[in-house]
């Protein structure tokens, strides 16, 4: 199991709830955040699982709108 399992849950969890814009992921995991990171910006936290989750398939990024949504598997 990954260092970020439990986080990772909670953005996917975040993001079927409807937070799906990258500063209200970042407002609602603040405590997270600082404690993954230690002493880098708390922000880089979010964006890197973000885009891990994204590699990873599970969601996808909407330009247009600027949200993050979650990929139904096929």
């Amino acid at each position: 199991m990954s260092k970020y399992a439990s986080y990772d849950q909670l953005l996917l969890d975040l993001i079927d709830v409807g937070c799906r814009d990258f500063d209200s992921i970042c407002r609602r995991t603040t405590k997270e955040n600082s404690q993954l990171c230690g002493h880098r910006d708390p922000w880089r936290v979010p964006d890197m699982r973000l885009q891990a989750l994204r590699k990873a398939g599970k969601i996808a990024f909407d330009r247009s709108r600027r949200v993050w949504y979650r990929v139904i598997p096929e």
